[in-house]
């Protein structure tokens, strides 16, 4: 699991940068899902934890890049 400082600027960096990912959310539990084409599924909890499921993707190593540059900010 991964840690970001702003979950909604992450939420919206996805949603702009990955068009064609399926999104659903808010859940009751305030968890942004995204399921990417390739069938990577990274998940946005409220409190700040990311987290992904499925398979290995690059799409994966840019959000972490991307989480990176939020927590610097």
């Amino acid at each position: 699991m991964t840690q970001v400082g702003n979950p909604a600027r992450l939420i919206a960096h996805i949603e702009i940068s990955y068009p064609n990912a399926e999104k659903t959310f808010p859940d009751t539990i305030g968890t942004a899902k995204f399921t990417f084409p390739d069938r990577l599924i990274c998940n946005v909890f409220a409190n700040g934890t990311v987290n992904f499921q499925g398979r290995n993707s690059p799409v994966k190593a840019e959000i972490e890049a991307q989480i990176e540059i939020i927590n610097r900010a």
